[in-house]
């Protein structure tokens, strides 16, 4: 399939060759009318000359490295940038063009600025760092200019190279003058102005107190510390509350008081035993049995003695109810001492009391603070941006105005080092030509023009097969009628109509190689003509 369609395309490319055979005549024809125009074209194109000087600047000079870092020195790239900006100014350009007499024939404005443009168009300045010292701050600049006339070339760079010297040397002065001239004037300018907006910064505070971003008192800020306070205090008012309930928990079932002489032990919510008390009602007991073995209960003694016992118990009773609410003389009178551990948790418990109504105390004043503070943030934010705005105008102008003082005292440094040598110049190659003139390049043109000129002649040829289209070959006349072709006649050519054909393809052949060969000529013409230009401006 591959090679099927290969045939395809070459027999397609063979057809295409074979219409434009058609129009060799036309095509050899075009060839010659445009190579013949085309060279006479570049002969007439004027030769440009380049002029170039080179000069070195040196900026590694002992006064240098001594001002490096605070003279205006340092930055050399831009004062020669600066430098080659006024060279290629309106009035310097003028200037040269009248001493160079390039202005001659040029009568009205127009053709004045047109002169001055074409000069600027044609003038180059490069710096390149001296590729034999590495690291080096030994900087090459060249100075290059085009023109036809090449003595008027080498004449303008000249010109433009004394300027370029005289400018970066006696040019540096005379700016440094006008710098600090500059700078004086816009410091005490900003210095006013930073004055103005110290005092209209001062007044805002003042009137604003509280309000004010980033100072002491911010209402935002002064919010959201009260805000993170009272979920503190929160938290610890639960852990106080907490605490207070355990130790009221403990103290409900703890033991309050605990029998004299004895260890504290737990008894139960009661309590140890009233001992004088029990004492007595014991003693009394052990009567009253006595006295019912002699007498009856009826005995009046019997009857005092019961009635002692109840009245011992009752008042027993008693005691131990107002020792178990902490009377200390019923207490006492029980025979009971107050339990040390008991009194501890008390302590323990009134403390905790006390932290939880501090704490309640303080959430309180909180959230009056809070609501006050809220009330005040409803006009922060208008205050924080006039108080933004003021305080940007005061830190671009304070950047400002400390940049003018630094700029000021490294102008009045470099404009005294500027005076005592702070750069070198030296002009490495004076300014010159060569003889050959750097455009056009007449051999390469001649030679592009040569295949140019058959490129237009072979375009036209299939531009004319392409509107008078006939069929070449069989193939082609299947594919475009769809029709399936049976076959050809080949055309029997007398003897006759051979020799003309063969006539034909020799004047042909002597036409084609005439163009070469005139081609060849026309080279060696231009570089006969060029030896001659370069002798009579040698």
């Amino acid at each position: 399939m591959a090679n099927t369609s290969l045939f395809s395309d070459l027999s397609a490319l063979q057809d295409q060759l074979r219409g434009v055979w058609r129009f060799k005549w036309t095509a050899l024809v075009v060839a010659w009318c445009v190579a013949l125009v085309a060279w006479l074209v570049v002969f007439l194109i004027p030769n440009k000359y380049e002029a170039k000087a080179t000069i070195f600047v040196n900026t590694s000079t002992t006064l240098s490295q001594a001002t490096q870092g605070i003279s205006l020195g340092d930055d050399i790239a831009a004062e020669i940038q600066q430098v080659s900006d006024v060279l290629l100014s309106d009035p310097q350009l003028r200037k040269v063009a009248n001493e160079t007499n390039l202005m001659a024939g040029a009568v009205t404005p127009k053709q004045q600025q047109a002169v001055i443009d074409g000069l600027r168009d044609n003038i180059t300045l490069i710096a390149d760092v001296d590729p034999r010292v590495p690291k080096s701050q030994v900087t090459l600049f060249t100075l290059t200019y085009e023109n036809t006339n090449r003595a008027r070339a080498i004449q303008v760079v000249n010109q433009l190279l004394n300027d370029f010297v005289e400018g970066s040397l006696t040019g540096k002065s005379h700016s440094s003058r006008q710098a600090v001239q500059f700078l004086t004037q816009q410091i005490a300018e900003y210095g006013q102005r930073l004055s103005n907006t110290e005092q209209q910064l001062a007044d805002f505070k003042r009137a604003h107190i509280g309000l004010v971003p980033g100072e002491q008192g911010d209402a935002f800020s002064q919010l959201q510390a009260d805000n993170s306070q009272l979920e503190q205090l929160k938290g610890n008012l639960y852990v106080a509350q907490r605490k207070r309930d355990a130790l009221a928990q403990e103290m409900r079932t703890g033991q309050q008081f605990t029998p004299s002489g004895a260890p504290s032990v737990a008894v139960g919510p009661v309590g140890g035993a009233a001992l004088d008390t029990e004492q007595q009602i014991a003693v009394d007991q052990q009567k009253l049995d006595q006295m019912l073995l002699q007498y009856t209960d009826q005995y009046p003694d019997v009857i005092a003695l019961k009635q002692t016992i109840k009245e011992l118990k009752a008042r027993q009773q008693q005691e131990l109810a107002a020792a178990q609410k902490g009377d200390v003389g019923a207490a006492s009178a029980l025979g009971l001492s107050a339990n040390p551990v008991y009194q501890q948790l008390a302590e323990q418990y009134n403390a905790a009391r006390v932290d939880v109504a501090s704490i309640q105390q303080e959430i309180s004043d909180l959230h009056q603070q809070i609501a006050t503070l809220k009330g005040k943030i409803g006009a922060a934010p208008q205050v924080q941006a006039e108080y933004s705005q003021l305080t940007r105008n005061y830190d671009v102008t304070k950047t400002q105005y400390d940049a003018l003082l630094s700029r000021l005292d490294s102008t009045r440094l470099g404009q005294q080092a500027a005076t005592t040598g702070l750069v070198d110049f030296r002009v490495i190659n004076p300014p010159s030509a060569k003889f050959t003139p750097v455009f056009p390049n007449r051999p390469l043109l001649i030679i592009g023009l040569f295949f140019l000129a058959i490129g237009a002649g072979i375009g036209v040829a299939y531009l004319l097969h392409l509107l008078r289209p006939v069929f070449v070959s069989a193939r082609q006349l299947g594919e475009i009628t769809g029709l399936t072709v049976l076959g050809a006649v080949s055309m029997a050519w007398a003897d006759k109509h051979r020799l003309e054909t063969r006539h034909v393809r020799v004047r042909y052949a002597f036409w084609a190689a005439g163009l070469l060969v005139v081609g060849v000529a026309v080279l060696l013409l231009q570089g006969y003509i060029s030896n001659m230009v370069g002798e009579l401006l040698a």
